[in-house]
């Protein structure tokens, strides 16, 4: 496999942050989701067929992902792996996310649930798939041997890397079929913020009035999912429709996440509870 980087100057011209934003009033139906036995639970994403990936704790500790598909769960190991994490899902049934083998190191992975292969950035230490599309094109990150944290796109066999122009640890973690990309960095000040990359152009994604935010799924639409901290530091999801926001609460809960998001709309995340547990939750509005 080859790797190649971007040039940076491509993007340091192509960078935007976003600008005049609103907050609608929008109301979500959320429903718990969780496999039997866990006693941790992260819904991932959603794809057009109504699939959902995620990853969960046992009450050993150990880490397995799971895939919901008509009414029941499937528990994912990657082979040999002392711990896996499925976070995306296509409309093909594809997976990716990672995996640690015997000696701790993670590697990507990708595949359908039955048959799932490794990948990893060429001279990374870590490697950590995030999303994948319906063509395969896949997005993550890499630790290079510097300990730095950086972004991939691998289409076919061919890695890109790349970084938010003038940030560090960049982490995208969805893609749509549209190349479309979101994520999350860290700026100079130590701040993480959402973005986005459509065409080329960064843009620096916050919810109105957040101290932090992260985006984590993209539909067909452009549709954004995420999460953002507020003034009071208290953590929300948010749904954003090309500029109009939505916050994300599941009832009662102490914090809440928007992790991905189908062409439908329907959402699905995660929650902590105020005794600190999390769960996974479906959303629809």
């Amino acid at each position: 496999m080859k790797a190649r980087r971007l040039h940076p100057a491509i993007f340091a011209v192509a960078l935007t942050l976003n600008g005049a934003s609103a907050i609608a009033q929008t109301t979500f139906t959320f429903t718990q989701l969780g496999p039997p036995g866990s006693i941790s639970t992260e819904a991932d994403d959603i794809n057009s067929q109504g699939q959902i990936i995620g990853f969960f704790f046992d009450e050993a500790g150990r880490q397995h992902g799971w895939l919901f598909q008509n009414g029941s769960f499937t528990q994912i190991d990657f082979p040999g792996a002392s711990a896996t994490r499925t976070v995306n899902i296509n409309n093909s049934s594809v997976i990716t996310g990672s995996f640690l083998d015997a000696a701790g190191v993670q590697h990507g992975l990708v595949g359908p649930a039955d048959h799932l292969t490794r990948f990893d950035v060429p001279g990374s230490t870590s490697t950590n798939g995030e999303g994948i599309n319906d063509p395969g094109t896949l997005v993550g990150s890499f630790t290079d041997a510097a300990g730095q944290i950086h972004a991939f796109v691998k289409r076919r066999e061919t890695f890109t890397t790349f970084d938010f122009p003038g940030g560090h640890n960049t982490i995208p973690v969805a893609i749509n079929n549209r190349d479309e990309i979101v994520g999350l960095f860290t700026d100079a000040a130590g701040i993480t913020h959402a973005f986005t990359l459509r065409r080329g152009i960064f843009t620096q994604l916050d919810f109105p009035g957040s101290t932090s935010s992260e985006a984590f799924g993209i539909n067909a639409l452009g549709f954004v999912v995420g999460s953002f901290t507020d003034a009071d530091g208290n953590g929300h999801g948010f749904f954003d429709q090309r500029g109009v926001f939505s916050s994300l609460d599941f009832p009662g809960a102490a914090s809440t996440d928007g992790n991905g998001i189908n062409a439908l709309g329907i959402i699905v995340g995660d929650y902590f509870d105020h005794a600190g547990v999390e769960h996974g939750y479906i959303a629809t509005h």
